[in-house]
């Protein structure tokens, strides 16, 4: 018959591999919030052990710990405990507890044709209007559109400074916005991700917003309906 003590260490051996299988974003939240580790530093941090009177981390090849306080009674409390760590990790960062791990191009099925018609002529807005010398003949623009409505390659000549400059402005804040709001589902711009939506945020604006309102949501859905 197996000692108190063994069975505690088999505990704990499931807790670290279930921690780091499932749950790698609490363990890097964790070191983030109580040993005041940044996000690069924390990118592949591993739970090592867990006893009654702490948690053991790998980070960076240097070993952390961080206290239970009070201790644990037995090691059936750590999941309740955990549980809380990771709660006050949250709040302590201002996290949200939904991470975002993909994302949602403006082309993906389901989708509105609201959101690919408002990249486009976004993207060819912010393409032609960057430069004044493409309403001018010789352009490309203008031989080959432009050449044929003159009057309104004039209107887009005088407008161009205004219309360009007002589409830059609004939307850097809005992907300023957008990188606040990513980092608090916990991506940071050391992931390919965040860079898939702040490019896409900065081109289209609003449209990209509400696909990531639309994944939030979803994911939202998800974990209500493993409740029930």
């Amino acid at each position: 018959m197996s000692t108190p003590e063994a069975q505690e260490a088999v505990i704990s051996e499931r807790i670290v591999k279930h921690m780091n299988a499932d749950h790698a974003d609490s363990v890097r939240r964790y070191l983030e919030a109580f040993k005041n580790k940044s996000i690069s530093e924390v990118r592949d941090a591993r739970l090592t052990s867990v006893t009654l009177n702490e948690m053991n981390f790998e980070v960076a090849g240097q070993q952390v710990t961080i206290p239970f306080d009070p201790p644990m009674k037995a090691m059936r409390e750590a999941r309740e405990r955990l549980i809380q760590l990771d709660k006050d990790a949250l709040n302590a960062l201002n996290r949200s507890d939904i991470p975002i791990t993909k994302y949602t191009p403006p082309y993906a099925p389901g989708l509105h044709f609201i959101h690919i018609f408002n990249f486009t002529q976004c993207l060819l807005v912010l393409v032609i209007f960057s430069r004044r010398a493409n309403f001018n003949p010789g352009s490309l623009v203008y031989d080959h559109l432009l050449s044929y409505v003159p009057g309104f390659g004039e209107f887009c000549l005088t407008i161009q400074p205004y219309l360009f400059w007002i589409m830059v402005s609004i939307h850097a804040t809005e992907t300023v916005f957008m990188a606040r709001k990513l980092n608090r589902h916990g991506l940071t711009s050391s992931e390919r991700i965040w860079w898939a939506w702040m490019g896409s945020c900065f081109v289209e604006g609003r449209t990209c917003w509400m696909r990531l309102d639309t994944l939030i949501n979803e994911k939202l859905k998800e974990r209500e309906a493993k409740k029930h």
